[in-house]
């Protein structure tokens, strides 16, 4: 018989709010090793973009009660 498992919230949340500030600098390091030329504002952009996502994150997570 498969054992049900359940997400933990807050582990995956952690898990997935690290994930996306390593994003950033693993692009810019695939990119280098292919040799794909890009822009470093790209990059930047890209980091600008990921703060972002993290706060909107934050802030709906809080308690609306």
């Amino acid at each position: 018989m498969k054992e049900e498992k359940e997400i933990c919230y807050p582990f995956a949340y952690g898990k997935l709010n690290a994930c996306l500030d390593w994003l950033a600098s693993g692009v810019e390091m695939d990119c280098i090793r292919e040799g794909v030329t890009v822009n470093d504002k790209v990059i930047e952009l890209l980091k600008k973009r990921i703060v972002k996502i993290q706060k909107a994150a934050a802030e709906d997570s809080y308690d609306k009660h």
